[in-house]
């Protein structure tokens, strides 16, 4: 059964269509929303003054709009859209991964920056303080910057017949060593004594001097250019004082207080003034280890 609609539309068709307006045709046609291409084709075989191939070229065959008209007037050709939404898609998502790329190349240059810069600020504090040395101990045997490789150092340069400071110096650094010993977390640290008095400490000296001291210290001594390159690697200042009558006992030496904290590595970790108290000095040491075994 054709719907009146149709049917109403068919009639309007055949009227203009005789009356040769092809176009006014084609917009009526489009502006109906539910003559199904079956029916206008039933309509058409009933009606044999219009050509079947007519009434297909512009009757829709379902009821959503037709496809939109180009600058020319004229229906723009499905495969054309399709292939400019699918050109359309494709520099999209080519947009959007170049974009995606440099943010993570960008994102792995700046890591690279991070350490290369925190490289260097290890190389400088590397290069500043520290370095290779060639000494004696108390029993006259050589000992090297290698000797301590492995172990955790404090190492303070001064001479045994300083007054005051240096066994104050001394006595804190056994002091830190005992603190470290009772924190089961903290692992073993070496304290070193080594001469600025390489004319005057002789290794018996040292060792009878130490005895005052943690009984862990190890004393060294050496050459005069011996204890010079030593001293200049971890930029110790020293000043031998004017020459004393045969016999005399006190004299005095200046030079640097410092006590220098060294890693496994034999790399300079840390240091300590005369200021620095020995709860203050643990806490320090402590941080450098969690650095050391589990920094980055």
């Amino acid at each position: 059964m054709i719907s009146r609609t149709c049917t109403r539309t068919f009639q309007s068709l055949i009227n203009r269509y005789l009356s040769h307006q092809p176009s006014s045709t084609i917009s009526y046609l489009s502006s109906t929303p539910s003559c199904s291409f079956s029916t206008c084709s039933t309509i058409t075989r009933t009606h044999g003054n219009v050509s079947l191939n007519a009434i297909r070229s512009n009757c829709r065959t379902f009821s959503s709009e037709p496809p939109p008209l180009n600058k020319k007037g004229r229906q723009t050709p499905l495969p054309f859209m399709l292939l400019s939404f699918a050109v359309c898609a494709a520099l999209t998502g080519a947009s959007y991964a170049y974009s995606h790329f440099k943010k993570i190349e960008m994102e792995e240059e700046r890591k690279k920056d991070e350490e290369r810069k925190r490289k260097e600020r290890t190389t400088k504090g590397k290069a500043l303080i520290g370095g290779p040395f060639v000494l004696v101990n108390t029993e006259g045997e050589t000992v090297t910057e290698k000797t301590f490789m492995g172990k955790w150092a404090l190492i303070y340069f001064g001479f045994t017949f300083c007054p005051d400071i240096c066994p104050e110096e001394l006595e804190k650094i056994g002091e830190i060593i005992e603190l470290l010993d009772k924190t089961p977390e903290a692992p073993k640290v070496q304290p070193i004594f080594i001469s600025v008095d390489p004319k005057r400490d002789t290794p018996e000296l040292i060792k009878s001097y130490l005895q005052d001291f943690h009984p862990d210290f190890i004393g060294l001594t050496g050459t005069k250019e011996q204890v010079k390159r030593a001293t200049k690697a971890y930029r110790v200042y020293f000043s031998e004082g004017p020459d004393q009558a045969e016999g005399a006992n006190e004299y005095i030496v200046d030079h640097s207080i410092v006590t220098f904290l060294v890693d496994p590595k034999g790399n300079f970790a840390a240091n300590f003034g005369q200021r620095t108290s020995p709860e203050e000095a643990v806490s320090k040491i402590i941080d450098k280890m969690n650095d050391f075994y589990h920094g980055d």
